[in-house]
């Protein structure tokens, strides 16, 4: 599954959610938007200090656990 972080008033994040849907991807959408100021900014911290990104969309492939990434490794 896919884990998409967004916010309002972002086209590229309309086309990502679109492109998804389109192709019958599940996902789910956290939109930074919605948030309290200080949730807002750990959520960008995060992405810009943990993930090295600096704009939204962010998408994320969600594995799961240790069973999920095993059968990942071993395809």
């Amino acid at each position: 599954m896919l884990y998409v972080i967004g916010k309002d008033d972002c086209p590229w994040c309309d086309k990502a959610k679109e492109l998804l849907d389109k192709n019958h991807t599940q996902y789910v959408y956290k939109n930074l938007s919605t948030l309290f100021p200080e949730k807002r900014k750990a959520w960008k911290d995060f992405i810009n200090n943990e993930l090295s990104k600096t704009t939204v969309p962010v998408v994320i492939n969600v594995i799961g656990g240790y069973s999920e990434l095993s059968e990942l490794m071993d395809d």
